[in-house]
C-alpha cells in the first residue's frame, strides 16, 4: 500500500471496528462496480425492463440499497456502456452511491419549485426529474461555463422538459431567491477523497488548507441553499469526499448559525455502520450529525460518499443583491394566442394520440417558425433570469401546420399511439450510422410527416420524416455510431 493511501486510510481507522477498517483497506485497492439507473420517463415498466436487460445483455447484478430502480452490474457479456438502451438514455451509468441524495428527498409532485445547485454532469438531474415524472419545475445550475455543454447534453437526452439550464454562482442564488424552492439539491464541490481506487480520481495527498478552503465555500453554498428554500422545504447537502471537514463540520457550522431554522431529518437506511461522526479528532459535532449518512466504501460495494437531508423550519435573514434581469421579449419568443395554441394541440393528438393534458405544464411559444414548450412555471417565478436552455423545442409551424422536431419526438415518442414504426433489424446498422432509407412499406397506422422509430425490443432509437418513399434520417450526430 502507497504511502498517500496508508495515510488516507489511518486518519479514518479510530472511528471503525477493527473489522470494518480491514474491510475498508481490502476495498480501497478495487474499483467499485458501476450501476445503472433506469430512466422513468422512459420506461413504464423499470422493474420488468431491469429484468429484461439482465437476460438480454448477460448481466450479474445485485440490487442498489438506496434506490428501486438502480442496479450494480457486476459483470456482464456485453457492457453497460455498449447497448441501444444506453446510447438512447434508457438508463444512466453512475456509482451507486451517488443515487443516495436524490432519494432522500420526500416525494416530488406536479407544480413545486426544484433546484440542482451544482448540476453538471447531469447525473443527480435527471433522477430528481425521474421523481417528479417531470411534473416540477426544475434549474439545474452550474457555476462553471465549461461544464454546460455536458449537462444540456445529459437533460436533454433523458428527456427533461419542464426545466431550465443556468449558470450562475451558486452563492448568489439564496439572496436572489429567498424562500422559493421546494426541494434543493447541493452535490458540492469537494476533495473527492472517496477512499477508493478510481481511474478518474487517484488517491493523492490532500492539505488541511485544501480541506478549509474547500469547506468554507461549502458552507457558503449550504447557506445560499437554504435561504433559496422554502420553510418547510428541504435541502440535501452531498459530497464524494469522506473528509468530515467537508461533511459534518459544514453541516454542524450550518446548526451553529441557524439552530432555530435548520434540522437534520432521518436518514434513509437506518445502519448503524454508516452514521454521520459526532466527533472527528479535536472537532465535536451535534448529537445529531449521527443522522447523517456516512457511505464508507466497503458497506454498499461503492465509493465514498456523505449525505444529509435538511429541513427548514423558519426564516433566514437574507441579503438585498441585485438579480441578473433580461426582459423576456429580448429572447424573440411570442407566445402563441389561444386559438393558435388550441389548433397545435389538436394536431398533436391527431396525428400521434398525446393528450392536451400532457402539456397543462406548457405554454407555446413561437420564434420565426420554431414552436418552443415554455414551462409556465418559469413565465410565473423567473421570466426576466436569464438561461442557457429552457423548455424543450416543439418543432417547425409550415403552413400552419405542426412538423414537430427530434427533440420532441424523443421526449414523448414513447407515448405516441400513431406514426410509430417498428424498424426491421437488418435496417438497424444503415439507420444507426446516419443514412435514410428509401423504398420501405410502413403499416397504415403511419402517414406522411414525422415518425418515432423504435427497434423490436421498443426502443425509441430515433424520428424520422416519412416522403415521396423515403424516411429522412433526423439523429443528431451524438447518436451516431
Amino acid at each position: 500500500m502507497s504511502q498517500v493511501i496508508h495515510s488516507a486510510l489511518h486518519r479514518y481507522k479510530p472511528y471503525l471496528s477493527n473489522e470494518d477498517f480491514e474491510t475498508l483497506v481490502a476495498a480501497s485497492t478495487q474499483n467499485a462496480p458501476l450501476a445503472v439507473r433506469v430512466n422513468l420517463l422512459k420506461n413504464a415498466q423499470p422493474q420488468v425492463v431491469m429484468q429484461e436487460w439482465q437476460s438480454r445483455y448477460g448481466w450479474q447484478t445485485e440490487p442498489v440499497p438506496f434506490w428501486d430502480y438502480g442496479m450494480h452490474v457486476l459483470d456482464a457479456q456485453t457492457p453497460i456502456s455498449q447497448t441501444i438502451e444506453h446510447r438512447f438514455a434508457y438508463y444512466y451509468i453512475q456509482d451507486a452511491a451517488s443515487m443516495l441524495p436524490v432519494a432522500l428527498f420526500s416525494p416530488m409532485s406536479a407544480g413545486q419549485l426544484l433546484l440542482d445547485m451544482a448540476a453538471s454532469p447531469g447525473g443527480k438531474t435527471t433522477q430528481m426529474i425521474d421523481r417528479s415524472q417531470d411534473k416540477a419545475f426544475i434549474i439545474a445550475n452550474d457555476s462553471s461555463a465549461s461544464r454546460l455543454s455536458a449537462l444540456r447534453v445529459v437533460s436533454q437526452s433523458w428527456g427533461m422538459s419542464n426545466g431550465m439550464i443556468a449558470n450562475y454562482a451558486g452563492e448568489k442564488l439564496g439572496d436572489w431567491f429567498p424562500e422559493t424552492f421546494d426541494r434543493i439539491l447541493l452535490d458540492a464541490p469537494c476533495s473527492m477523497e472517496s477512499l477508493r481506487v478510481s481511474e478518474s480520481h487517484p488517491f493523492r495527498d490532500i492539505s488541511t488548507s485544501e480541506r478549509d478552503r474547500l469547506a468554507l465555500r461549502q458552507v457558503a453554498l449550504l447557506i445560499s441553499a437554504l435561504k433559496a428554500a422554502k420553510i418547510g422545504g428541504e435541502v440535501v447537502y452531498s459530497t464524494c469526499t469522506m473528509s468530515p471537514e467537508e461533511n459534518e463540520a459544514v453541516v454542524n457550522a450550518i446548526l451553529n448559525l441557524y439552530p432555530q431554522s435548520v434540522s437534520i431529518a432521518e436518514p434513509l437506511i437506518q445502519n448503524p455502520r454508516s452514521k454521520g461522526l459526532t466527533h472527528f479528532q479535536d472537532l465535536e459535532f451535534h448529537h445529531s450529525l449521527q443522522n447523517t449518512m456516512r457511505v464508507w466504501p466497503h458497506l454498499y460495494a461503492t465509493n465514498g460518499f456523505f449525505a444529509a437531508k435538511l429541513l427548514k423550519t423558519n426564516q433566514i435573514e437574507t441579503n438585498k443583491l441585485a438579480i441578473p434581469q433580461r426582459d423576456f421579449s429580448q429572447t424573440g419568443l411570442v407566445k402563441l394566442r389561444e386559438k393558435e395554441t388550441e389548433i397545435l394541440i389538436n394536431q398533436i393528438f391527431d396525428r400521434f394520440g398525446l393528450t392536451a393534458s400532457q402539456f397543462n405544464q406548457f405554454e407555446i411559444y413561437q420564434r420565426e417558425s420554431q414552436l418552443f414548450l415554455i414551462p409556465k412555471a418559469y413565465l410565473q417565478h423567473f421570466q426576466t433570469l436569464p438561461y442557457n436552455t429552457l423548455g424543450l423545442p416543439l418543432g417547425k409551424l409550415i403552413k400552419g401546420q405542426l412538423e414537430p422536431g427530434f427533440e420532441f419526438v424523443m421526449r414523448f415518442g414513447d407515448q405516441f399511439e400513431n406514426n410509430v414504426w417498428q424498424m426491421p433489424p437488418e435496417l438497424q446498422d444503415t439507420w444507426l450510422q446516419g443514412h435514410d432509407l428509401r423504398n420501405l412499406a410502413l403499416p397504415a397506422n403511419c402517414e406522411l410527416g414525422i415518425l418515432a422509430i423504435k427497434n423490436e425490443n421498443d426502443v425509441l432509437i430515433g424520428a424520422g420524416k416519412w416522403s415521396a418513399q423515403r424516411l429522412r434520417n433526423l439523429l443528431p450526430h451524438r447518436y451516431l455510431r
